[in-house]
């Protein structure tokens, strides 16, 4: 209760430059939480784009080791049908 009659006291001194201080501290207020906020998330959908981009890099990696196995499967498999028409 004391607060409010500082307040009130305070705003009652400055007259409407006070509710305009007041107004405004309350405003960086709300925006400095709502930064806090922001910044967390930016955070987290960093992270999980790095981690999705890991993830990408290593099936890449892997279907290029697949499409490699494959090829060379197909060379044995012409290898042998050579051989076989000889």
């Amino acid at each position: 209760m004391e607060q409010v009659s500082d307040i009130a006291t305070f705003l009652e001194a400055t007259g409407p430059y006070g509710i305009v201080a007041i107004l405004g501290w309350a405003f960086w207020k709300v925006n400095q939480q709502k930064d806090a906020v922001l910044r967390e998330l930016y955070e987290r959908v960093a992270e999980m784009g790095r981690t999705q981009t890991e993830a990408m890099v290593k099936v890449e990696a892997a279907l290029l080791a697949l499409k490699g196995a494959i090829e060379e499967l197909r060379e044995h498999q012409a290898k042998q049908v050579d051989r076989r028409d000889i």
